[in-house]
């Protein structure tokens, strides 16, 4: 029953919040998904809000297909490194971290993380991203991104 509500919950998220349509070089209001394959595979999102050049917050959720964590809940900060580098579209590159809260088998547990990421934009809707991270919870990936 968590899982239904957590994916009715994140499929309303992206209904919402998906009204404007816009490039990442626009950074703040836009509404990020990254469906992750692999041993960790997931769904997450995320809305930037755009707080210095180059430089975004978000509210961020994930909820993880199989293993033991089913939820997270939290915020990251991201830099955009495309002006800094001379990165023209379709590249993107950025680092950050990330906190939050997961929860898995009746445990709650809190995470701190740092990442670290590429993506190459096929359009201005689809993305092919790699993110790489660790430190309380393994973090990052390979996968597809969506920009709204």
């Amino acid at each position: 029953m968590k899982n239904i509500f957590t994916l009715l919950f994140a499929a309303g998220l992206f209904f919402v919040l998906s009204g404007n349509v816009q490039a990442q070089e626009n950074y703040g209001g836009v509404l990020n998904t990254f469906v992750k394959f692999g041993s960790n595979s997931s769904l997450s999102a995320n809305y930037e809000f755009q707080v210095a050049p180059s430089l975004t917050v978000s509210p961020e959720a994930r909820v993880w297909f199989s293993g033991d964590n089913n939820l997270a809940l939290g915020g990251r900060a991201d830099y955009y490194f495309d002006s800094l580098f001379g990165l023209n579209e379709p590249w993107d590159i950025w680092a950050g971290v990330d906190a939050g809260f997961i929860t898995g088998d009746g445990d709650d547990d809190f995470s701190l993380n740092i990442h670290a990421g590429i993506e190459y934009k096929i359009s201005d809707l689809i993305g092919i991203i790699a993110e790489f991270g660790g430190g309380t919870t393994t973090a990052g990936g390979i996968g597809v991104g969506f920009h709204f």
